[in-house]
């Protein structure tokens, strides 16, 4: 309970009045037993003054000691033949009996100044204690005592004759006036302690509950503030303290919400940024720890997970031959690159150092798939080679021929043969030359330069099927169009397109044995021209569909070039699609039984 600051104000408000009161009235007590023992000695100064004191010692001059004996009873007995005179004394201290204020705690009495044994006494007692105050006056001095440390406040005169001391003036207080006085005022003292003790506990707690009340309100409405909820606290109305604490409670919290959002949106775009960068981020600490992966670096690595990873372990599973400690004394702006083969693909990675107060904190690992560069940079090469290697070959023909031609023994008949030769060499490269210029064109996308014409697909095919129908009858093949349903005319390179539908036939008419069957059918599906040639042929093996459409690739090259073939047809068949029609080209082929072609042409 007394955790709570409630309790504890209201039991220190309450200490301290009980203290105050306590020293109030300790003060009061002390006060009040000095008063009495100053009343004391102003009443005995006021009596006794000098008047009263030359009268006492003339009437002690002038009076006769009464004489003491025992009777035969044992009796005391004394002799008042001087009476006369000691009623003088008595009248002396009766006439000021009432300026000693005489109570049942207070009296006075004559005492013989001999033995101190009680002469007269205002209460009738019978003797006196020998109190210091006695002891001093039989000795013949005039002393007075009132103190706190005293059981009793007293005082004595001696009344000499002759040097002789006669009598002793005795006043006496046992101080019970005194202590009834201070009895009462402790209990009403403590009655008041009490009570105030449970008022100030009330108004401590009223006033305490005043001070805690708003505080506890503004601790539960501070959490909510801390928990996000705005709406917990308004501006104060008040100037006090608890005021300009809710004030600034809400100012931080506005503030610390405009922090935590710019924080949040800087962070978010961040992960957003990481998140769908096309390069994977891998972020160690100085540990070799892995602290962040994007997506992206676990597609390229391969692996779903990769929290448990250390730095040396995995980049040397992966052959990346790098170490954490390569790069902790790297420069903030030097990075290490390395180049891997993980599968099929080929990867990019550059190490730089992460800083933080000029200290190296962590390395960052960027992964950039180089995999399409890589493969087109081997393209390139297989393409050079390829195209040297298809020139060079009817090149060597030309010059081979051209030599013998001039030998002077070569008869006409072989004359004629070589002449031929050396032509059909030169058609070839001039067909290889035409498909290269043709290539380059699609690759600059030169052919939309090209004027666009209306195209009536169907007819387009009614005219090339029977104008190949003469080839195909030099093989005894059957060559048929089909219309299955209405085509649109459509709009663009009427030649670009022409000799795709020449290039698709035409190897269907090279590949198909004699006797066989080549079927070309048009219709429309949905949205798409779809134009289909089907043939018996000798068809493609599964493994060669993949790379069917790559330049200068021959799925048997001796059996192409016996055929006429330079490898780049159906590459310029699907660039020509592609790049003027917005259209594609698929083949589906199983070996010895036949191949079917499938051309679509979106329509707008």
């Amino acid at each position: 309970m007394f955790k709570s600051i409630r309790w504890k104000i209201t039991g220190l408000f309450v200490i301290l009045v009980v203290i105050t009161e306590i020293i109030l009235s300790a003060c009061i007590l002390i006060g009040t037993v000095n008063y009495f023992h100053k009343d004391f000695k102003e009443t005995i100064s006021e009596v006794f003054n000098t008047d009263t004191k030359n009268e006492l010692y003339e009437a002690a001059k002038t009076v006769a000691a009464p004489q003491e004996y025992v009777d035969v009873n044992n009796n005391v007995i004394i002799d008042t033949s001087s009476q006369e005179t000691f009623e003088k004394i008595k009248y002396i201290m009766d006439y000021n009996i009432s300026g000693l204020a005489i109570s049942k705690s207070r009296f006075y009495a004559i005492l013989d100044g001999k033995s101190g044994n009680v002469v007269y006494s205002s209460n009738n007692i019978e003797s006196v204690e020998k109190t210091a105050v006695v002891n001093k006056a039989l000795e013949g001095e005039e002393t007075i005592k009132a103190s706190i440390s005293s059981r009793v406040m007293d005082y004595a005169i001696p009344l000499k004759s002759n040097d002789n001391i006669k009598y002793i003036v005795y006043v006496n207080d046992n101080e019970q006036t005194q202590n009834d006085f201070v009895y009462s005022m402790l209990l009403i003292m403590l009655y008041i302690i009490v009570a105030s003790a449970i008022v100030s506990a009330l108004i401590g707690n009223i006033l305490s509950k005043s001070i805690t009340t708003p505080i506890q309100s503004l601790t539960v409405n501070a959490k909510k503030l801390a928990d996000g909820d705005m709406s917990a606290l308004s501006p104060a109305e008040s100037d006090d303290e608890i005021g300009n604490l809710t004030n600034s409670l809400l100012y931080l919290a506005n503030a610390k919400r405009e922090t935590t959002e710019a924080i949040q949106n800087e962070k978010t775009k961040v992960e957003t940024i990481l998140q769908n960068m096309n390069d994977g981020i891998l972020a160690f600490d100085m540990k070799g720890k892995l602290i962040h992966v994007n997506p992206e670096a676990k597609r390229l690595l391969k692996r779903e997970y990769l929290d448990d990873i250390d730095f040396d372990r995995f980049f040397k599973e992966i052959n990346a031959n790098i170490s954490l400690g390569d790069l902790v004394y790297m420069k903030p702006d030097v990075s290490i690159e390395r180049e891997i083969k993980l599968d099929d693909q080929y990867l990019h990675l550059s190490f730089a150092n992460s800083m933080t107060n000029n200290k190296v904190s962590g390395v960052i690992v960027l992964i950039h798939d180089i995999t399409k560069q890589e493969k087109l940079e081997h393209s390139r090469r297989d393409f050079v080679a390829n195209v040297s290697h298809e020139l060079r070959t009817p090149l060597t023909t030309i010059k081979s021929y051209s030599e013998t031609l001039s030998l002077p023994n070569i008869s006409r008949e072989q004359q004629v043969r070589f002449a031929n030769v050396i032509v059909s060499e030169a058609d070839r490269m001039a067909n290889i030359i035409s498909d290269l210029l043709t290539l380059s064109e699609l690759d600059e996308n030169q052919a939309y330069i090209k004027p666009s014409e209306n195209i009536d697909i169907r007819k387009m095919l009614e005219n090339l099927v029977d104008r190949m129908s003469l080839q195909a009858k030099k093989k005894e093949q059957t060559l048929t169009y089909t219309s299955i349903t209405d085509v649109p005319i459509i709009k663009g390179d009427y030649g670009c397109l022409e000799r795709v539908f020449v290039n698709i036939i035409s190897n269907a008419l090279k590949y198909t044995p004699n006797g066989g069957t080549i079927e070309v059918f048009s219709s429309r599906v949905y949205s798409d021209i779809t134009v289909k040639i089907k043939d018996t042929g000798i068809g493609i093996p599964a493994d060669k569909l993949p790379h069917i459409f790559d330049r200068f690739y021959r799925v048997d090259k001796a059996r192409n070039r016996d055929t006429g073939g330079t490898g780049l047809g159906l590459a310029i068949a699907k660039q020509s699609l592609e790049s003027s029609f917005n259209g594609g080209i698929k083949i589906t082929s199983e070996y010895n039984k036949g191949t079917e072609v499938t051309i679509t042409i979106p329509v707008k």
